[in-house]
């Protein structure tokens, strides 16, 4: 038995977009437990300049170990979580029937239409609310 192309490629766009999800929830999780323990160790128990020397300290902690850039990570990978399973979803559909390959592609069309929108807006109308992770990047 060997398996087909497509198939190959379906399961490693699935794999790949179950382990990213994953990765994400356990990163989601970790990141409040660390905030709920900034908040713990920072509270108003102790005297204002013994907070402040401990505030300064984890500060020191989140930028040495680039913490806000892991928080702006992980809507981006989620982000890619989404479109890697939308194209494995193409790959498994186009085998298997015409027609419901080409009702899920118009909406998975629609979907990434609309993320493009969201991410490019921000380059034309910078007062614009829509911002997308690729809008960074853009």
């Amino acid at each position: 038995f060997s398996p087909s192309a497509s198939a190959i490629w379906v399961n490693v766009l699935w794999f790949l977009s179950l382990v990213i999800s994953l990765t994400c929830a356990l990163l989601a999780t970790l990141l409040k437990q660390w905030a709920r323990r900034y908040l713990r160790l920072t509270r108003p128990a102790h005297v204002p300049h013994k907070r402040a020397r401990i505030r300064d300290y984890l500060k020191e902690g989140v930028d040495k170990f680039y913490l806000p850039s892991v928080v702006e990570a992980l809507p981006g990978l989620l982000h890619a979580s989404v479109f890697l399973f939308f194209a494995g979803l193409t790959v498994f559909l186009v085998r298997i029937n015409d027609i419901v390959f080409k009702a899920t592609l118009s909406c998975i069309s629609a979907s990434a239409s609309l993320y493009l929108f969201a991410s490019l807006i921000p380059l034309f109308c910078h007062d614009s609310p829509y911002h997308t992770p690729l809008s960074t990047v853009l």
